[in-house]
């Protein structure tokens, strides 16, 4: 060290510890919890214009290379901040690499912005870290931090944090948990060994501790990425349902009926081929399509220096640690379902569940299995003749049945086809008139159509005297040869559960025929219309409606019988087209655009 760091090491020290100048700010770190360099301590100050920090580290850290950030939340508001706005309002990161017989490499940046590396020094196990008040927008240095310490470079997943939770303020020492948490929540899952042969789960364990959400997952070997060969790299997917509501969400579990409305998808890599990572995926509020209803998902890196959440493996287990602020400032009660895979168990279909696929989800608010919806009244049965369809079931258009019922308040409808796959062209419309009026005009229209192997839908309808549309891609899942639709009432103008509905594969005119050529080599339909304007069509009713629920008011030709079972051929061109008007029209066609937007 020369004489000069010598003097500003000890002209700090000695602003810190004196009365006359400033009130310091002390916390101590237990050792022993990071490998290196290891936090002992933290005295931080605000004096003279600046933040003064001083991290002690167990052992001397002069002549090694060190890493990490300082996290500062100036507004003391957690759901504000710069990166992803998850509370910090400035990041200060530092790096620091040794040269024999030169003057160390340093890096500092705040906010990624470089700033100067006079802010930064190192001293025997001492980082002595001065930021000037003017760059914090911060008149008072009345601030709330975490401070973190690492070696890798770029990114850290792991790091020594001190405080260990909450974040430490600069004013008063306190040490507070910025939001609020069910310290009850959590729970575990012991799944079945051996029945996935590629990324076997055998425990699920969660709690909520001091506003975060700790994670374990636990394999049945080994996991750490050099004990894997090439090509067993692991992938996992823990998906969380926050709210407990199916309404919210931008994706479901895949499992049938369409259950959780996942809210945050946390993902992480373990291997040699694709490196050790993990990231959140969330609903991005601020894309150009919120406004609209359709908002997509963002991914928010895990680990310094862009959150303070951490993610290892240790032997046959992965530990997370996610604060509640990540995860949109839950109190911890919240529906968890995790799936992992590895890189050749896509191509065999190898997935691992837990808990198993069609079981539910982990309730963290009462540590138990909480089971996929189903009916709580009467299920409503129509049976539709296969084959009378003008695509001919070619092009997963030919509807062979529905099931309705209520599951609560939400609307539970499963379609069923011919044939269905991945390839097929289907666009399928499910009218809901709601209000049961004699004119039999529905008012919404649940769309949903797959392209390029991609199952989205859409609700279209009446919102605030508006028609308007909205993404719900988590409202639905296919299997097989069915489609399964959960519509939460809420979207359908609170209804009293009653209403009419039919179901319809894309928009017709009456009498046309389409040609059997009208289809490419990859199975998708060329939706042009034929010479009679019309394009493939199935309907189920083939005529009316079918009532769920009670009926609120007479309407022409609608069935009375829940069971409409006929094994009869119908002649396809007797079947009429319900939903005639401009708004359907517009609504298919702006439910392909946004399926080929995101495609």
């Amino acid at each position: 060290m020369n004489c000069k760091m010598i003097i500003l090491h000890i002209l700090l020290t000695v602003m810190l510890i004196s009365a006359d100048f400033a009130v310091a700010t002390s916390i101590t770190d237990p050792t022993g919890d990071f490998l290196f360099p290891d936090i002992s301590g933290v005295i931080a100050t605000v004096d003279e214009g600046n933040l003064n920090i001083v991290i002690t580290c167990t052992d001397k850290i002069q002549d090694d290379d060190i890493a990490g950030a300082v996290f500062i939340d100036t507004d003391r508001d957690y759901s504000t901040g710069y990166i992803y706005s998850q509370g910090y309002d400035y990041v200060y990161q530092f790096f620091v690499m040794p040269i024999i017989y030169s003057d160390p490499v340093k890096s500092v940046t705040l906010n990624d912005d470089m700033i100067s590396t006079d802010t930064l020094n190192i001293a025997g196990k001492q980082i002595i870290i001065t930021i000037p008040l003017t760059m914090l927008t911060s008149d008072d240095g009345n601030v709330d931090i975490v401070v973190a310490t690492h070696t890798q470079i770029v990114k850290a997943l792991d790091f020594d944090r001190a405080p260990d939770f909450g974040v430490l303020n600069v004013n008063d020492g306190s040490v507070k948990i910025p939001y609020p948490s069910n310290s009850d929540a959590g729970g575990s899952i012991t799944d079945r060994s051996g029945d996935s042969m590629s990324s076997d789960i055998v425990g699920f364990d969660t709690n909520v501790e001091n506003g975060v959400l700790n994670i374990v997952v636990t394999y049945n070997k080994n996991i750490e990425p050099e004990d894997l060969s090439y090509g067993d790299d692991l992938n996992g997917w823990i998906l969380i349902d926050t709210d407990q509501n199916l309404a919210t969400g931008f994706t479901n579990t895949e499992q049938a009926p369409p259950t959780f409305g996942i809210d945050y998808r946390i993902e992480y890599t373990i291997g040699r081929i694709l490196g050790t990572d993990a990231s959140i995926t969330k609903i991005d509020h601020e894309s150009d399509l919120a406004e609209t209803g359709y908002a997509q998902a963002t991914g928010v890196p895990i680990g310094v220096p862009y959150n303070d959440a951490t993610f290892k493996i240790v032997e046959n287990k992965v530990f997370m640690e996610i604060p509640l602020g990540l995860l949109g400032h839950d109190e911890g009660n919240m529906d968890i379902v995790v799936d992992s895979f590895t890189i050749q168990s896509v191509l065999s279909g190898d997935f691992e569940n837990v808990p198993d696929n069609g079981q539910g989800a982990l309730d963290t608010s009462s540590g138990s299995i909480k089971p996929l919806l189903s009916c709580t009244d009467s299920k409503v049965i129509v049976t539709d003749p296969a084959g009378d369809s003008t695509g001919f079931g070619a092009d997963g258009d030919d509807i062979t049945g529905i099931d309705a019922c209520y599951a609560g308040d939400i609307l539970l409808v499963t379609v069923t086809y011919s044939s269905l796959s991945l390839d097929d062209g289907a666009v399928t419309t499910i009218a809901l008139d709601t209000d049961q009026n004699p004119d039999g005009i529905p008012e919404y229209a649940f769309v949903y159509s797959l392209y390029n192997g991609k199952l989205g839908a859409s609700i279209f309808g009446e919102a605030g005297g508006k028609y308007t549309a909205k993404g719900v891609d988590h409202l639905i899942t296919m299997s097989g040869n069915k489609m399964y639709i959960s519509i939460p009432l809420e979207f359908l103008g609170n209804d009293d559960h009653s209403m009419n509905l039919y179901v319809e594969t894309a928009f017709v005119s009456n009498k046309a025929k389409i040609p059997s050529s009208n289809r490419s080599k990859y199975g998708e339909v060329y939706i042009s219309p034929d010479k009679s304007t019309r394009t493939i069509y199935d309907r189920a009713p083939d005529n009316g409606y079918v009532t769920i629920g009670s009926t609120k008011n007479d309407v022409a030709n609608n069935p009375t019988n829940n069971n409409l079972a006929n094994d009869n051929p119908v002649d396809v061109t007797k079947e009429e087209p319900g939903f005639e008007s401009i708004a359907s029209i517009s609504g298919l066609i702006m439910a392909v655009y946004i399926l080929r937007r995101w495609g």
